[in-house]
């Protein structure tokens, strides 16, 4: 009887560990950058930006005209890929960190729990291991339905709202800056994605970057 239980476990378990690894990173991209990432130094006088793909499609250093910015983005990153990656970033006691992740996780179906713990961990780590930097938490940003490109995000506003509120309170706890960007970035009157910021309701254009570069410059004078 157990053997049979045992052998009807072994494909739910087969899916769950498919699923894990979906949740982390299923391509090269990831193991690529994170090879090169390993490799660049990175410094006291560093600001990093950290995220997924939204943070990965930006030449920030060009967008401020700083070459101490340094882009730690790599595309379809979750929260514990992010998490998996501090090492060469922390061990460099850079000046600034600018976080942002979690639309991935969304749609992957994590819970917000989960989301927001995950983040917590991204959080304390580098708090604990690198303490003099700054480190901003910035929010979600909203996506835009309309444009039917990403199925596994459709319908989750409410979900990104509720992230954003949480990682406001998880700033406030651990002493770092939140960072509201999900505001600057709606339509007027709504809760989606500006469509003049995007053409496939997740992803930005350049004058979407120019609104993000505008409520940054105040943290990085």
């Amino acid at each position: 009887m157990k053997r049979i239980s045992i052998l009807l476990l072994l494909p739910i378990l087969a899916t769950i560990a498919s699923l894990a690894q979906e949740v982390y990173h299923n391509n090269l991209y990831y193991y690529q950058r994170t090879s090169l990432f390993e490799k660049l130094p990175i410094d006291s006088d560093d600001i990093i930006f950290l995220g997924n793909s939204i943070t990965d499609n930006c030449e920030w250093h060009e967008l401020f005209g700083n070459p101490n910015i340094k882009n730690r983005g790599i595309g379809s990153d979750v929260s514990m890929g992010v998490y998996e990656r501090l090492a060469p970033i922390v061990e460099g006691k850079p000046a600034k960190i600018f976080l942002m992740i979690g639309i991935n996780d969304v749609s992957h179906d994590l819970s917000t729990d989960s989301i927001v713990g995950n983040i917590a961990r991204i959080v304390r780590k580098i708090r604990h291991d690198s303490p003099t930097t700054q480190l901003y938490i910035q929010s979600m940003l909203p996506t835009n339905d309309s444009f039917g490109q990403y199925r596994k995000i459709v319908g989750k506003a409410p979900q990104i709202i509720e992230i954003n509120q949480r990682l406001k309170q998880l700033a406030q706890a651990e002493q770092c800056t939140y960072i509201d960007l999900y505001s600057h970035l709606t339509a007027p009157g709504s809760t989606d994605l500006n469509p003049t910021y995007t053409n496939d309701g997740l992803h930005l254009m350049g004058d979407a970057y120019l609104v993000w570069r505008e409520v940054l410059l105040p943290y990085l004078k």
